[in-house]
């Protein structure tokens, strides 16, 4: 059955077995199956569009342009036994752009993702949405102070971080990493262990945010004086409008 076919619980399964190498828990009874509010694959292998498989319609567009620019990350073949499977390769200036949606802009949020890369450096962004100055994202899975991994949220002028998962993530393996907010506490996990313990946030989310409100994979979009992008491969990516923990706890 080819790819355009296939249902969106497949393309759920597919994306967090597969390619995520999980399988999320189900949502509870009350969220609707939009929740899913972005699935990029990241298979494209070529051009200047990663195609969301959500059905939220949250394409992305690779670099500032829709042509070819310095902006725009490379295309990298993913050994795999099955499908043609590439990543995106950024290099701490690049980015795949998602406009700014409602669907990106819930309440609770969970954000995932399969990367790898040899040194994590510092401030370096993986995933945000939205900017203020060079300040904070409305939430954000980055390398924090410390060159590991860390997800946060934000209200604009208070943030919550989650538990550092430490440098030693960089190691050049892919590792699955999860960023999640319940609209009480903070939380991360790395290849299905939680990282610490859960951060309780006294902030909420908030959106809109005067430098920028769309999702970037790969960097950050605020007006920054040094690269805030990450160095590594990015495999595959999803943003989930509420909360999911990872089903291995």
């Amino acid at each position: 059955m080819s790819r355009a076919r296939r249902t969106l619980s497949t393309l759920v399964a597919l994306a967090t077995t597969a390619v995520l190498g999980t399988t999320l828990c189900a949502p509870p009874a009350s969220a609707a199956g939009s929740d899913l509010a972005g699935l990029w694959f990241l298979d494209e292998g070529s051009g200047q569009v990663a195609y969301d498989w959500s059905f939220s319609g949250n394409r992305g567009q690779l670099g500032s342009t829709p042509y070819a620019d310095a902006q725009d990350p490379a295309w990298v073949s993913v050994p795999s036994l099955l499908l043609r499977r590439s990543a995106l390769r950024f290099a701490g200036s690049q980015h795949l752009r998602v406009a700014n949606a409602p669907s990106l802009e819930p309440d609770g949020v969970t954000v995932v993702a399969r990367v790898r890369g040899t040194a994590g450096g510092t401030f370096r962004y993986l995933a945000s949405k939205g900017s203020l100055s060079c300040e904070t994202a409305s939430y954000g899975l980055y390398t924090g102070a410390q060159g590991g991994l860390r997800f946060y949220v934000s209200d604009g002028s208070t943030y919550t971080l989650s538990a550092d998962a430490g440098a030693g993530i960089w190691d050049g393996r892919w590792h699955r990493v999860t960023g999640a907010y319940d609209g009480q506490s903070v939380r991360l996990w790395v290849d299905g262990v939680q990282v610490g313990s859960p951060v309780v946030s006294p902030v909420g989310i908030g959106y809109g945010l005067p430098d920028g409100e769309d999702f970037l994979l790969g960097d950050y979009a605020g007006p920054c004086g040094s690269p805030l992008g990450f160095v590594g491969d990015i495999d595959a990516a999803a943003v989930i409008g509420h909360y999911v923990a990872d089903p291995t706890l």
